[in-house]
């Protein structure tokens, strides 16, 4: 066999040294190839996902908050959101601006925002504003249509859609039927749909529901242009359960229309009440002025309209952001549960009550009270500094004598009052179904000492919370049980389908049955005859108590003693339905409990009672004084209307100078005051007559009355009238100098200033 030549053997080594490249190079793409889709293919799938489809999340509606009657107060509509796509934009600043100008226009959002976010090019999709009302939304999808022009990078002429650049998806806003009403109680929704504060809050889980999805199918490229194939893919959101709440929006009402005047009457820093369905603990009102209070469709606006006057008025910026920030943060708290304050002599209903069930009072023991009194190393005042003289509980109670009840409240000594003030709930949160809720301030119990005890047996020294105080006052009236406050009463699907009630829970037994009906009978006659007699409502037997205590607060001007006016009440006290806090925060001017919390409870139990149903129960002595259905006399001559109307106690006034009477006012069948006025007319004429409304506040009742008479209307007196003599009238439902009809009814509210004081001395 002939040997190669040396160009063969050249030639045969790189055919092989290629063949093995070759090999090699194909076995290098394989385990590359296997590990790309082996090792890193889910990873690429997923980028690859990423850039050819959107997903767009769908917010589900919220489930609807109803109050006690299945009215909406809270639910959730139907919006639209805004976003942009900063990718497509690629840093264009014609198309920015021109982005920018139009939705800030459209949207009432900020242009330097809008601007800042279509410049972030590494995002497909940025949110400029949800929530958007569906009228505003067609309007920005009427900009989308237009078009813009301008060159790209090689000089061509592009003009695109504003849709190429910006978005419109579903959204859901919160709406509130009433944007006012139990604000604090209901919380808000922030723009994640998350719920703030409130229910919104704490069933903010239930409330929520799953979210829908819009997934779109996109090309490859960086601008995320839709593909000529459009592929999409929607999964509807679900909307979250619903809420029936125990608040009763004409309850709620009352309520808080009474706390809005009383904030303004005394000029307090704040005012608060609660109403607790007596048998039940479930919550009918809640409600605060001064903080607490605030526009649940515009959260972040200072709802005080003085306050932001102030805080606008404050010249360094930073100061004025800070100073906003703070008071949006107290707009939006619920001071009945986050809050403390002294009781003062409120607390005396469960001091009293410890005596009793603890056998160490007497209902016949009496004490003589001088105005002064030593006990556990100290020395205590009495407000009424000459004394209140020989006194029994009942009437101490009455006149929320200190030294009866802190020589009787020494009886308990350190473990028996701790153990009756940690039973009335003041150790614990209630466990109401709100966020936020505290406890009280109290003494380290291991180093109590008998002065701490007869500081605190009339209300002293310590701080409750409201809620903790109409629980424990709630329990005096309803038999002894401490129950659980609630406000939530049951949970319904999306088909409205009740899938949780609220049942009542009673967390221990506080008194006795016996103890209860003592103290409910002592607390009548508190409000019949003593310091609570402000609050009295003919018909409805008010029981309850007064309280004040000081607040001493450190500033630049030094110590300033401020106050705490509070009253706590139930009724009808033989068999009580609602137990009601009010709490008013230093009042200007007058402070006492019985001067300026007890008549705002008045108004509200009538107003309550009256919408409950709830058959008054009156007196002989309030018959005498009530009124009566005037009788017809339309058509009669005036000598025989005269002689019929007056047979029921009815004063007579003519207008006109016929012989016949052609109208009447009050009408047939509308009230009139014994002793009050009916108008007759004898002519056309005469009928078309106003008169002037007068002044009548500042007037005893007989002065008023006579006033009233003699101007041509009649008076309806809101007040304690077993208390004629004392009473002072202080409002008016017309104000003066109104023009009215001639027999017109105007309810004038009097109040007595006479034994009413409970200061603390």
């Amino acid at each position: 066999m002939a040997l190669k030549t040396s160009k063969q053997k050249f030639a045969s080594r790189a055919i092989f040294v290629l063949a093995l490249l070759c090999i090699v190079g194909l076995g290098a793409c394989i385990v590359s190839l296997a590990y790309v889709q082996l090792v890193k293919g889910g990873e690429y799938r997923e980028k690859a996902a990423q850039n050819q489809l959107q997903d767009t999340v769908v917010a589900a509606e919220r489930g609807i908050i109803y109050d006690a009657n299945m009215t909406p107060l809270a639910e959730s509509t139907g919006a639209k959101k805004i976003y942009v796509n900063p990718s497509a934009i690629d840093n264009n600043n014609l198309v920015i601006d021109r982005i920018s100008e139009r939705l800030s226009e459209l949207l009432g959002v900020d242009k330097e925002t809008i601007k800042e976010k279509c410049s972030r090019t590494g995002y497909n999709n940025i949110t400029i504003k949800g929530e958007v009302d569906i009228e505003t939304a067609n309007k920005v999808s009427e900009f989308l249509e237009e078009k813009i022009s301008f060159k790209d990078e090689k000089g061509n002429t592009v003009t695109k859609k504003y849709s190429y650049y910006i978005g419109i998806t579903p959204d859901v806003k919160r709406y509130y039927s009433k944007p006012y009403l139990a604000s604090s109680v209901l919380g808000y929704v922030g723009a994640d749909n998350v719920g703030f504060y409130g229910l919104e809050q704490e069933y903010n889980s239930v409330l929520t529901g799953v979210p829908g999805r819009i997934i779109t199918a996109k090309n490859g490229g960086t601008k995320s242009n839709s593909m000529p194939i459009e592929y999409k893919s929607v999964y509807d959101a679900k909307q979250g359960n619903s809420l029936v709440l125990t608040i009763d929006e004409y309850i709620q009402s009352y309520l808080e229309n009474a706390l809005s005047q009383a904030f303004v009457d005394t000029g307090c820093d704040s005012v608060l009440g609660i109403i607790m369905d007596t048998d039940t603990g479930a919550i009918l009102g809640m409600a605060s002025r001064g903080a607490g209070n605030f526009d649940l469709s515009d959260y972040y606006s200072i709802a005080d309209k003085n306050m932001l006057a102030k805080l606008e008025a404050i010249e360094d910026e930073e100061d004025r952001k800070k100073a906003i920030e703070n008071e949006r943060y107290e707009q939006w708290r619920n001071i009945c549960i986050s809050d403390t304050y002294e009781p003062g002599s409120v607390f005396k209903i469960f001091t009293a009550s410890a005596l009793l069930e603890e056998n160490l009072i007497t209902l016949d023991e009496t004490f003589t009270c001088t105005g002064n009194v030593k006990a556990a190393g100290s020395s205590y005042n009495c407000h009424k500094h000459e004394g209140h003289g020989t006194q029994n509980l009942t009437k101490a109670l009455m006149n929320s004598c200190n030294p009866f009840f802190i020589t009787r409240g020494l009886r308990l000594e350190i473990p028996g009052f701790n153990r009756y003030f940690e039973a009335f709930g003041f150790l614990d949160k209630t466990g109401i179904d709100l966020p936020g809720e505290r406890t009280s301030v109290y003494f380290d119990i291991d180093d109590m000492i008998l002065a701490n005890v007869a500081s605190a047996s009339f209300g002293q020294t310590f701080e409750v919370t409201p809620i903790q105080m109409i629980t424990a006052v709630n329990a005096v009236a309803n038999g002894g049980k401490l129950l659980v406050p609630y406000i939530v009463s049951k949970q319904l699907d999306n088909e409205g389908n009740v899938i949780k009630v609220t049942e009542p829970t009673v967390k221990r037994q506080v008194i006795s049955e016996k103890t209860s009906a003592t103290m409910r009978e002592m607390l009548e006659l508190v409000v019949k005859e003593g310091t609570g007699k402000n609050a009295y409502v003919a018909g409805y037997r008010v029981a309850g108590k007064t309280g004040t205590s000081e607040n001493l607060n450190t500033n630049e001007n030094g110590v300033t003693k401020e106050y705490w006016a509070s009253f706590a009440c139930f009724a009808p006290a033989n068999d009580p339905e609602i137990t009601m806090l009010l709490v008013i925060d230093n009042p200007r001017g007058a402070h006492g409990g019985g001067a300026v919390a007890a008549p705002v409870a008045s108004g509200i139990i009538e107003d309550v009672m009256q919408y409950l149903n709830v058959e008054p129960q009156y007196t002989q002595e309030e018959l005498e004084k009530f009124e009566i259905s005037a009788k017809d006399v339309v058509g009669k001559s005036v000598s025989e209307a005269r002689s019929i109307l007056s047979a029921d106690s009815v004063n007579v006034k003519v207008r006109g100078d016929g012989e016949t009477v052609i109208a009447q006012i009050p009408s047939a069948g509308q009230s009139v005051p014994k002793n009050g006025v009916v108008i007759l007319y004898t002519s056309a004429e005469a009928k078309n007559e106003t008169l002037e409304m007068p002044d009548l506040t500042g007037l005893s009742v007989n002065e008023a009355t006579n006033k009233a008479l003699a101007a041509g209307i009649n008076i309806k007196i809101s007040g304690n009238s077993l208390l004629t003599s004392e009473l002072v009238s202080y409002k008016q439902s017309i104000a003066k100098g109104t023009q009215v009809e001639y027999g017109t009814v105007v309810t004038v509210s009097f109040k007595s200033n006479t034994g009413i004081s409970d200061d603390e001395g």
